[in-house]
């Protein structure tokens, strides 16, 4: 064989491995329960070690629900016109993301979408597993947000995304909008999950060979999906695999029980809701009606 036929040969060889080595493994899994999320986990730490897993997790709808339609995530889908049902001129909220959204989440209590889930979170947390949740929601709700999480008994600060050997960092930025990191809760204002995903891991310069991502948003798998899947592992780190898990139990019980994620009558009852909730408001504290964006 000539030899520099041969020579040629062996480095499209090793370019094909280099090139399938760095590709990261990338697979989109639908649940509708954590047990589910659960025996990947542990299939993971059977091969593993817990050092090289992170846990990533989705807030609305994923590890929290509201108790009521009036500023779920259901409303926030409804507001956007993200569902079939679509809002009327008069049901539009005005100022969604400056005010309206922090104000219901400020008011409205929430519920765990699977009752063990604070007993879940925290054996991966006393396993050693890094966990932190990634939410689409603005640094202005993370108040109402720590308050709810505690309600349900869970702490997202026990092993959340740090750098090496150092305290859980607090991190407050202007990105394409607003994004802060502090107690393992990432709030990021609507950003894309893929490319926030990548920035904090960036940031606190960590590495990892798993990744356990939990969200109900199509929109934020498909996101992690487009990041991960072309570019490379996390932080340029070759051998990553990534399981994204569409977590759809909320919205699919939903179909189950009236056929639909929202019914008009639901719809129509939200939009009563707020205009009442801004009538009170309104009464007590007339000035409101001073600046629009509070209306």
């Amino acid at each position: 064989m000539n030899k520099t036929f041969f020579i040629s040969i062996v480095a499209l060889l090793l370019s094909a491995c280099v090139a399938q080595a760095s590709n990261p493994k990338v697979v989109v899994k639908e649940t509708k329960a954590y047990s589910q999320v659960e025996a990947e986990v542990q299939n993971i730490l059977s091969q593993d070690s817990a050092k090289q897993l992170l846990i990533v997790l989705d807030i609305d709808n994923t590890i929290l629900t509201s108790a009521s339609d009036l500023g779920s995530d259901i409303w926030y889908q409804w507001q956007h016109q993200d569902l079939a049902i679509k809002p009327t001129a008069e049901q539009m909220v005005s100022c969604l993301y400056e005010d309206s959204i922090n104000l219901l989440y400020e008011l409205a209590p929430m519920r765990l979408t699977e009752p063990h889930l604070p007993q879940l979170i925290e054996s991966w947390q006393k396993q050693g597993i890094t966990v932190f949740a990634l939410t689409s929601r603005s640094p202005g709700s993370r108040f109402a947000t720590e308050r709810e999480l505690k309600r349900a008994g869970i702490d997202m600060s026990i092993t959340a995304l740090a750098p090496a050997n150092t305290p859980a960092p607090v991190y407050r930025e202007k990105l394409q909008r607003e994004m802060s990191y502090m107690g393992g809760i990432m709030m990021t204002s609507g950003m894309n999950k893929g490319q926030m995903l990548r920035y904090i891991l960036q940031k606190t310069n960590r590495h990892f060979a798993n990744v356990v991502f939990v969200d109900d948003s199509q929109k934020n798998i498909d996101n992690l999906y487009a990041e991960f899947n072309q570019t490379g592992g996390l932080n340029s780190q070759p051998a990553l695999a990534l399981t994204l898990f569409h977590y759809t139990k909320i919205e699919d019980e939903r179909i189950a029980a009236q056929g639909a994620v929202l019914t008009q009558q639901q719809a129509d009852a939200m939009a009563q809701q707020w205009r009442m909730l801004n009538a009170t408001l309104d009464s007590i504290f007339p000035a409101r009606q001073i600046d629009t964006c509070l209306n």
